[in-house]
Protein backbone atom coordinates (compact mmCIF):
# COMPACT_ATOMS: atom_id res chain seq x y z
CA UNK A 1 0.00 0.00 0.00
CA UNK A 2 2.64 2.57 0.70
CA UNK A 3 4.61 1.30 -2.64
CA UNK A 4 1.37 2.23 -4.34
CA UNK A 5 1.27 5.90 -2.57
CA UNK A 6 4.84 6.91 -3.70
CA UNK A 7 4.01 5.43 -7.11
CA UNK A 8 1.24 7.89 -7.32
CA UNK A 9 3.89 11.19 -6.53
CA UNK A 10 5.58 12.61 -9.48
CA UNK A 11 9.08 14.39 -9.62
CA UNK A 12 7.37 17.76 -9.47
CA UNK A 13 5.28 17.04 -6.61
CA UNK A 14 8.25 16.21 -5.07
CA UNK A 15 10.04 19.26 -5.36
CA UNK A 16 7.10 21.17 -4.83
CA UNK A 17 7.43 19.93 -0.92
CA UNK A 18 10.65 22.23 -1.18
CA UNK A 19 10.25 25.59 0.35
CA UNK A 20 10.57 27.43 -2.29
CA UNK A 21 10.99 30.53 -0.55
CA UNK A 22 13.71 29.64 2.03
CA UNK A 23 15.78 28.63 -1.16
CA UNK A 24 15.13 32.11 -2.87
CA UNK A 25 15.83 33.97 1.08
CA UNK A 26 18.88 32.12 1.06
CA UNK A 27 20.38 32.81 -2.61
CA UNK A 28 19.60 36.69 -1.80
CA UNK A 29 21.20 36.59 1.94
CA UNK A 30 24.17 34.89 -0.25
CA UNK A 31 24.03 38.08 -2.74
CA UNK A 32 23.87 40.44 -0.08
CA UNK A 33 26.85 39.04 1.81
CA UNK A 34 29.24 39.34 -1.10
CA UNK A 35 28.23 42.23 -2.31
CA UNK A 36 29.08 44.21 1.50
CA UNK A 37 32.55 42.22 1.76
CA UNK A 38 33.46 43.06 -1.97
CA UNK A 39 32.43 47.12 -1.12
CA UNK A 40 34.21 46.78 2.17
CA UNK A 41 37.33 45.51 0.67
CA UNK A 42 37.25 47.35 -2.62
CA UNK A 43 39.52 50.51 -2.63
CA UNK A 44 37.18 53.32 -2.84
CA UNK A 45 36.85 55.79 -5.68
CA UNK A 46 38.14 59.47 -4.23
CA UNK A 47 38.06 62.40 -5.98
CA UNK A 48 40.60 65.47 -6.23
CA UNK A 49 40.15 69.23 -7.24
CA UNK A 50 42.75 70.20 -8.88
CA UNK A 51 44.20 73.88 -7.85
CA UNK A 52 46.74 75.96 -8.67
CA UNK A 53 49.99 75.70 -7.02
CA UNK A 54 53.89 75.67 -6.61
CA UNK A 55 56.31 72.95 -5.79
CA UNK A 56 60.12 73.19 -5.05
CA UNK A 57 63.03 70.45 -5.26
CA UNK A 58 63.91 71.71 -1.80
CA UNK A 59 67.61 70.05 -0.51
CA UNK A 60 67.81 69.66 3.39
CA UNK A 61 71.12 70.08 4.75
CA UNK A 62 72.95 70.23 7.99
CA UNK A 63 75.77 72.85 8.06
CA UNK A 64 78.17 74.00 10.50
CA UNK A 65 77.88 77.98 11.23
CA UNK A 66 81.12 79.87 10.32
CA UNK A 67 81.82 83.08 12.06
CA UNK A 68 84.72 86.04 12.68
CA UNK A 69 84.66 84.87 16.20
CA UNK A 70 86.74 85.32 18.85
CA UNK A 71 87.07 83.34 22.62
CA UNK A 72 87.61 86.01 25.04
CA UNK A 73 89.76 85.14 28.35
CA UNK A 74 89.08 86.28 31.74
CA UNK A 75 92.00 88.25 33.17
CA UNK A 76 90.91 88.22 36.84
CA UNK A 77 89.89 84.88 38.98
CA UNK A 78 86.73 85.04 41.23
CA UNK A 79 82.94 85.44 40.03
CA UNK A 80 81.98 86.53 36.91
CA UNK A 81 78.99 88.53 36.38
CA UNK A 82 77.63 89.60 32.92
CA UNK A 83 75.64 92.79 31.95
CA UNK A 84 74.24 92.18 28.30
CA UNK A 85 71.78 89.73 26.90
CA UNK A 86 73.19 86.86 24.39
CA UNK A 87 73.78 88.56 20.68
CA UNK A 88 73.78 91.49 22.38
CA UNK A 89 76.09 94.35 20.42
CA UNK A 90 78.77 95.80 22.26
CA UNK A 91 81.23 98.72 21.55
CA UNK A 92 84.76 98.44 21.87
CA UNK A 93 85.65 99.50 25.47
CA UNK A 94 81.81 98.80 26.98
CA UNK A 95 81.60 96.63 30.08
CA UNK A 96 81.54 93.04 29.19
CA UNK A 97 82.11 91.56 32.41
CA UNK A 98 82.81 92.36 35.87
CA UNK A 99 84.97 89.67 38.17
CA UNK A 100 84.17 89.85 42.03
CA UNK A 101 87.28 88.36 43.63
CA UNK A 102 84.93 88.14 47.23
CA UNK A 103 81.51 87.52 46.01
CA UNK A 104 80.19 90.80 47.85
CA UNK A 105 78.12 91.44 45.18
CA UNK A 106 76.05 88.20 45.11
CA UNK A 107 75.21 89.61 48.50
CA UNK A 108 74.21 92.91 47.37
CA UNK A 109 71.97 91.03 44.60
CA UNK A 110 70.45 89.22 47.25
CA UNK A 111 69.45 91.82 49.39
CA UNK A 112 68.28 93.97 46.55
CA UNK A 113 65.55 91.27 45.20
CA UNK A 114 64.59 90.74 48.93
CA UNK A 115 63.99 94.47 48.89
CA UNK A 116 62.56 94.24 45.36
CA UNK A 117 64.11 97.84 44.38
CA UNK A 118 66.37 95.62 41.27
CA UNK A 119 63.68 95.96 38.59
CA UNK A 120 61.60 99.37 37.74
CA UNK A 121 58.19 99.41 36.08
CA UNK A 122 59.93 99.58 32.81
CA UNK A 123 61.76 95.95 33.57
CA UNK A 124 58.53 94.55 34.33
CA UNK A 125 56.69 95.84 31.75
CA UNK A 126 59.38 94.70 29.27
CA UNK A 127 58.93 91.09 30.73
CA UNK A 128 55.59 91.13 30.37
CA UNK A 129 55.51 92.35 26.63
CA UNK A 130 58.46 89.50 25.99
CA UNK A 131 55.89 87.15 27.72
CA UNK A 132 52.39 87.87 26.04
CA UNK A 133 54.71 87.92 22.27
CA UNK A 134 55.84 84.27 22.85
CA UNK A 135 52.64 83.17 24.25
CA UNK A 136 51.20 84.55 20.96
CA UNK A 137 53.50 83.15 18.34
CA UNK A 138 54.32 79.75 20.56
CA UNK A 139 53.42 76.93 18.17
CA UNK A 140 53.72 73.01 19.61
CA UNK A 141 55.06 71.48 16.53
CA UNK A 142 58.15 74.38 17.34
CA UNK A 143 58.32 73.36 20.93
CA UNK A 144 62.04 74.64 21.32
CA UNK A 145 61.28 78.43 21.49
CA UNK A 146 59.95 77.83 24.34
CA UNK A 147 63.40 77.67 25.81
CA UNK A 148 64.57 80.17 23.70
CA UNK A 149 61.77 82.31 25.79
CA UNK A 150 63.93 80.87 28.63
CA UNK A 151 67.19 81.61 27.71
CA UNK A 152 66.02 85.58 26.37
CA UNK A 153 64.27 85.85 29.88
CA UNK A 154 66.78 84.65 32.14
CA UNK A 155 69.63 86.77 30.30
CA UNK A 156 67.21 90.10 30.20
CA UNK A 157 67.08 89.05 34.29
CA UNK A 158 71.15 89.05 34.89
CA UNK A 159 71.60 92.21 32.66
CA UNK A 160 68.84 94.09 34.45
CA UNK A 161 70.14 93.07 38.09
CA UNK A 162 73.56 93.54 37.23
CA UNK A 163 72.88 96.61 36.12
CA UNK A 164 71.11 97.58 39.57
CA UNK A 165 73.87 96.64 41.19
CA UNK A 166 76.57 98.07 39.16
CA UNK A 167 74.85 101.03 40.24
CA UNK A 168 75.04 100.93 43.68
CA UNK A 169 78.28 99.37 43.76
CA UNK A 170 79.41 101.94 46.41
CA UNK A 171 78.43 99.99 49.06
CA UNK A 172 80.58 97.00 47.98
CA UNK A 173 83.96 96.97 48.29
CA UNK A 174 85.30 98.27 45.23
CA UNK A 175 88.77 96.81 45.47
CA UNK A 176 87.38 93.27 44.87
CA UNK A 177 85.62 94.26 41.64
CA UNK A 178 86.91 94.10 38.40
CA UNK A 179 84.65 95.57 35.66
CA UNK A 180 86.49 94.56 32.16
CA UNK A 181 85.60 95.89 28.28
CA UNK A 182 85.25 94.29 25.11
CA UNK A 183 88.43 94.44 23.29
CA UNK A 184 86.49 95.14 20.39
CA UNK A 185 82.90 96.02 18.68
CA UNK A 186 81.01 92.64 18.47
CA UNK A 187 78.11 90.71 19.63
CA UNK A 188 78.69 88.55 22.61
CA UNK A 189 78.12 84.91 23.35
CA UNK A 190 77.88 83.47 26.15
CA UNK A 191 79.15 80.19 25.02
CA UNK A 192 82.25 78.74 23.39
CA UNK A 193 83.00 75.54 21.71
CA UNK A 194 86.21 73.61 19.68
CA UNK A 195 84.98 74.92 16.34
CA UNK A 196 85.71 78.55 16.44
CA UNK A 197 88.79 78.87 14.98
CA UNK A 198 87.44 76.75 11.92
CA UNK A 199 87.43 78.31 8.23
CA UNK A 200 85.71 76.68 4.59
CA UNK A 201 89.16 75.39 3.83
CA UNK A 202 89.81 73.81 6.71
CA UNK A 203 86.79 71.73 6.68
CA UNK A 204 86.57 68.11 6.47
CA UNK A 205 84.08 65.33 6.67
CA UNK A 206 84.57 64.31 10.35
CA UNK A 207 83.78 67.65 10.95
CA UNK A 208 79.74 67.69 9.55
CA UNK A 209 79.63 64.50 12.62
CA UNK A 210 78.01 67.31 15.33
CA UNK A 211 79.07 64.90 18.27
CA UNK A 212 82.74 66.52 17.47
CA UNK A 213 81.62 69.23 18.86
CA UNK A 214 82.09 69.85 21.92
CA UNK A 215 80.23 73.12 23.79
CA UNK A 216 80.72 74.67 27.06
CA UNK A 217 78.07 77.13 28.20
CA UNK A 218 79.14 79.81 30.73
CA UNK A 219 76.80 81.13 32.71
CA UNK A 220 76.04 84.45 34.79
CA UNK A 221 77.39 84.42 38.71
CA UNK A 222 79.72 80.95 38.48
CA UNK A 223 83.73 80.77 39.55
CA UNK A 224 86.11 81.54 37.09
CA UNK A 225 89.73 81.71 36.70
CA UNK A 226 92.25 83.70 35.21
CA UNK A 227 93.11 82.64 31.75
CA UNK A 228 89.88 80.77 31.47
CA UNK A 229 87.24 81.56 28.53
CA UNK A 230 84.93 84.57 29.73
CA UNK A 231 82.87 84.98 26.45
CA UNK A 232 83.05 84.71 22.97
CA UNK A 233 82.69 88.14 20.61
CA UNK A 234 81.43 87.96 17.08
CA UNK A 235 83.23 90.60 15.62
CA UNK A 236 81.44 90.68 11.76
CA UNK A 237 78.35 90.95 10.35
CA UNK A 238 79.23 88.80 7.72
CA UNK A 239 78.88 85.13 8.66
CA UNK A 240 78.25 81.61 6.63
CA UNK A 241 76.78 78.11 6.72
CA UNK A 242 78.76 75.12 5.09
CA UNK A 243 77.27 72.28 3.98
CA UNK A 244 78.89 68.72 2.94
CA UNK A 245 77.41 68.13 -0.49
CA UNK A 246 76.09 64.29 -1.69
CA UNK A 247 78.51 64.97 -4.93
CA UNK A 248 79.98 67.04 -7.59
CA UNK A 249 76.95 66.52 -9.53
CA UNK A 250 75.22 68.49 -6.89
CA UNK A 251 78.52 70.82 -6.61
CA UNK A 252 78.13 71.73 -10.22
CA UNK A 253 74.65 72.90 -9.64
CA UNK A 254 75.72 74.73 -6.72
CA UNK A 255 78.36 76.83 -8.47
CA UNK A 256 76.26 77.46 -11.59
CA UNK A 257 73.25 78.61 -9.50
CA UNK A 258 76.06 81.65 -7.79
CA UNK A 259 73.07 82.71 -5.70
CA UNK A 260 70.52 80.38 -3.42
CA UNK A 261 67.59 81.32 -1.64
CA UNK A 262 68.02 78.88 2.03
CA UNK A 263 65.66 78.26 4.52
CA UNK A 264 66.53 78.11 7.93
CA UNK A 265 64.13 75.15 9.72
CA UNK A 266 64.63 76.61 12.90
CA UNK A 267 62.15 79.82 12.28
CA UNK A 268 61.40 79.26 8.85
CA UNK A 269 63.35 82.41 7.69
CA UNK A 270 64.47 82.75 4.07
CA UNK A 271 67.52 84.21 2.76
CA UNK A 272 69.43 84.62 -0.28
CA UNK A 273 73.74 83.29 0.25
CA UNK A 274 76.24 83.50 -2.14
CA UNK A 275 77.57 80.30 -3.07
CA UNK A 276 81.33 79.20 -3.01
CA UNK A 277 82.15 75.76 -3.49
CA UNK A 278 85.24 73.62 -3.39
CA UNK A 279 85.96 69.51 -2.93
CA UNK A 280 88.96 67.71 -0.89
CA UNK A 281 91.97 65.53 -1.87
CA UNK A 282 89.45 62.89 -0.89
CA UNK A 283 87.16 63.71 -3.81
CA UNK A 284 84.17 65.40 -0.81
CA UNK A 285 82.45 68.15 -2.57
CA UNK A 286 81.21 71.51 0.03
CA UNK A 287 79.73 74.62 -0.63
CA UNK A 288 80.23 77.52 1.73
CA UNK A 289 76.93 79.40 1.56
CA UNK A 290 77.42 83.01 2.40
CA UNK A 291 74.87 85.82 4.25
CA UNK A 292 75.05 89.55 4.90
CA UNK A 293 72.75 89.50 7.65
CA UNK A 294 70.65 87.40 10.54
CA UNK A 295 73.74 86.69 12.29
CA UNK A 296 72.70 87.58 15.54
CA UNK A 297 69.49 85.35 15.10
CA UNK A 298 71.83 82.44 14.63
CA UNK A 299 74.72 83.39 16.68
CA UNK A 300 74.37 80.40 19.52
CA UNK A 301 73.51 78.07 16.97
CA UNK A 302 77.05 75.93 15.41
CA UNK A 303 74.86 73.33 13.29
CA UNK A 304 72.10 74.68 11.70
CA UNK A 305 69.30 73.13 9.97
CA UNK A 306 68.39 74.06 6.72
CA UNK A 307 66.83 73.49 3.16
CA UNK A 308 67.41 74.90 -0.44
CA UNK A 309 65.00 76.10 -2.06
CA UNK A 310 65.40 75.39 -5.91
CA UNK A 311 63.81 75.06 -9.21
CA UNK A 312 60.53 76.30 -7.98
CA UNK A 313 57.26 75.61 -10.75
CA UNK A 314 53.90 77.09 -10.53
CA UNK A 315 51.23 75.47 -12.19
CA UNK A 316 48.17 73.14 -11.62
CA UNK A 317 49.30 70.84 -8.40
CA UNK A 318 47.97 67.32 -8.70
CA UNK A 319 48.46 64.52 -6.63
CA UNK A 320 51.18 62.29 -7.79
CA UNK A 321 48.90 58.57 -7.37
CA UNK A 322 46.48 60.29 -9.74
CA UNK A 323 49.13 60.34 -12.81
CA UNK A 324 48.86 57.17 -15.10
CA UNK A 325 49.99 56.35 -18.81
CA UNK A 326 47.68 54.46 -21.55
CA UNK A 327 48.51 53.32 -24.97
CA UNK A 328 46.92 55.51 -28.31
CA UNK A 329 47.02 54.75 -31.48
CA UNK A 330 49.10 57.33 -33.94
CA UNK A 331 46.94 58.38 -36.68
CA UNK A 332 47.54 60.83 -39.51
CA UNK A 333 45.66 63.99 -39.30
CA UNK A 334 43.74 63.58 -42.78
CA UNK A 335 41.88 60.72 -41.64
CA UNK A 336 40.18 62.06 -38.46
CA UNK A 337 37.19 64.26 -39.73
CA UNK A 338 33.72 65.25 -37.79
CA UNK A 339 30.58 63.17 -38.16
CA UNK A 340 27.21 64.50 -38.58
CA UNK A 341 26.52 64.82 -35.24
CA UNK A 342 29.84 67.04 -34.80
CA UNK A 343 31.86 65.00 -33.05
CA UNK A 344 35.60 63.58 -34.71
CA UNK A 345 35.60 59.58 -35.96
CA UNK A 346 37.11 57.42 -38.32
CA UNK A 347 35.80 55.55 -41.05
CA UNK A 348 36.35 52.80 -40.20
CA UNK A 349 36.40 49.05 -42.95
CA UNK A 350 33.61 47.09 -42.19
CA UNK A 351 32.45 43.85 -44.17
CA UNK A 352 28.07 42.87 -44.90
CA UNK A 353 27.22 39.52 -44.57
CA UNK A 354 27.60 38.86 -48.13
CA UNK A 355 31.29 39.85 -47.85
CA UNK A 356 30.89 43.04 -49.79
CA UNK A 357 33.60 45.49 -48.11
CA UNK A 358 32.18 49.14 -46.64
CA UNK A 359 32.87 51.34 -44.27
CA UNK A 360 31.51 52.99 -40.78
CA UNK A 361 31.74 55.88 -39.10
CA UNK A 362 33.07 55.37 -35.77
CA UNK A 363 33.18 58.02 -33.30
CA UNK A 364 36.86 58.40 -32.03
CA UNK A 365 37.98 61.74 -29.62
CA UNK A 366 41.87 62.83 -29.77
CA UNK A 367 43.78 62.75 -26.97
CA UNK A 368 46.63 64.57 -27.92
CA UNK A 369 48.60 65.61 -31.05
CA UNK A 370 51.87 66.32 -32.64
CA UNK A 371 52.28 68.40 -35.80
CA UNK A 372 50.60 65.09 -38.28
CA UNK A 373 49.57 62.78 -36.44
CA UNK A 374 46.78 62.43 -33.40
CA UNK A 375 46.58 60.11 -30.41
CA UNK A 376 43.50 58.17 -30.53
CA UNK A 377 42.25 55.84 -27.93
CA UNK A 378 42.23 52.38 -28.19
CA UNK A 379 39.47 51.11 -26.54
CA UNK A 380 37.24 51.70 -29.45
CA UNK A 381 39.60 51.06 -32.05
CA UNK A 382 41.58 47.71 -32.16
CA UNK A 383 45.10 46.87 -33.86
CA UNK A 384 44.82 45.21 -37.52
CA UNK A 385 42.07 47.65 -38.19
CA UNK A 386 41.99 49.47 -41.61
CA UNK A 387 41.16 52.90 -41.61
CA UNK A 388 39.65 55.11 -44.71
CA UNK A 389 40.54 58.33 -45.80
CA UNK A 390 37.28 60.94 -46.35
CA UNK A 391 36.70 61.52 -49.81
CA UNK A 392 39.48 58.62 -50.88
CA UNK A 393 40.35 55.60 -51.31
CA UNK A 394 43.52 55.77 -49.09
CA UNK A 395 43.89 53.52 -46.31
CA UNK A 396 45.57 53.54 -43.25
CA UNK A 397 45.98 50.06 -40.64
CA UNK A 398 45.93 50.88 -36.84
CA UNK A 399 48.89 49.60 -35.43
CA UNK A 400 51.24 52.14 -34.01
CA UNK A 401 51.27 52.82 -30.80
CA UNK A 402 52.70 55.63 -27.89
CA UNK A 403 52.22 56.24 -24.36
CA UNK A 404 50.70 58.90 -23.15
CA UNK A 405 50.84 60.19 -19.41
CA UNK A 406 47.97 61.65 -18.20
CA UNK A 407 44.84 61.76 -15.52
CA UNK A 408 41.55 60.58 -15.24
CA UNK A 409 39.51 63.45 -15.61
CA UNK A 410 35.33 62.79 -13.44
CA UNK A 411 33.77 65.99 -14.41
CA UNK A 412 30.96 64.29 -16.52
CA UNK A 413 30.34 61.12 -14.05
CA UNK A 414 32.59 58.87 -15.68
CA UNK A 415 36.73 58.87 -15.99
CA UNK A 416 37.62 59.89 -19.02
CA UNK A 417 41.63 60.55 -20.11
CA UNK A 418 43.45 63.78 -19.92
CA UNK A 419 46.94 64.48 -20.88
CA UNK A 420 49.15 66.43 -18.65
CA UNK A 421 52.76 67.69 -19.04
CA UNK A 422 54.40 67.04 -15.53
CA UNK A 423 56.97 69.95 -15.06
CA UNK A 424 58.12 68.71 -11.16
CA UNK A 425 57.69 65.90 -9.11
CA UNK A 426 57.95 64.33 -5.63
CA UNK A 427 56.30 61.22 -4.34
CA UNK A 428 53.18 63.12 -2.52
CA UNK A 429 52.64 65.48 -5.59
CA UNK A 430 52.65 66.93 -9.23
CA UNK A 431 53.30 70.12 -10.69
CA UNK A 432 51.38 70.03 -14.38
CA UNK A 433 51.33 73.12 -16.96
CA UNK A 434 47.52 74.78 -17.25
CA UNK A 435 46.22 76.03 -20.36
CA UNK A 436 47.04 73.11 -22.54
CA UNK A 437 44.79 71.90 -25.58
CA UNK A 438 44.31 68.08 -23.98
CA UNK A 439 44.95 68.99 -20.55
CA UNK A 440 43.25 70.38 -17.19
CA UNK A 441 41.77 73.24 -16.06
CA UNK A 442 42.04 74.66 -12.93
CA UNK A 443 38.60 73.18 -10.60
CA UNK A 444 38.43 69.95 -12.66
CA UNK A 445 37.93 67.25 -10.57
CA UNK A 446 39.99 64.20 -10.97
CA UNK A 447 40.62 60.44 -9.87
CA UNK A 448 42.72 60.58 -6.79
CA UNK A 449 44.27 56.93 -7.09
CA UNK A 450 44.29 56.30 -10.69
CA UNK A 451 45.18 52.81 -9.67
CA UNK A 452 41.95 52.14 -8.28
CA UNK A 453 39.67 52.53 -11.02
CA UNK A 454 39.27 51.73 -14.88
CA UNK A 455 39.14 53.62 -17.84
CA UNK A 456 35.47 54.50 -18.92
CA UNK A 457 33.97 53.19 -15.64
Amino acid sequence: MEEERRERFSPLQLLMHFDIGMVIFFIILVYILVSVVTYATSRKTEVYEVRMGTLSENRAYRGIALRQETIVNSLYTGTVNYYNREGDRVRAGGLAYSVDEKGELADYADAGMLAGDLFTEADLSGFRDQAIRFVQDFDPARFYSAYDFKSASTSQAQKISNRAILSGISRADRKSLHTVGAPESGSIVYSYDNYSEKTFESLTAKDFDSSGCKQKALQNGRAIKEGRPAYRLITDENWSVAVMLPGPEIADQFRSEEYVEVRFRKNNYTSWAHVETRQDKDGNCFANLQFSNSMETFCTDRFIDIEILSNEKKGLKVPTSSITDGDFFLVPKEFIFDGSNGQPGVLLRVYTENGSPGTQFVAATPYSETETEYYLDNSVLRDGQIIQRPDSVEEFTLGKKEKLIGVYYINKGYPDFRQVKVLMQNSEYSIVSSNELYGLQEYDYIVLHADSIRYNQ
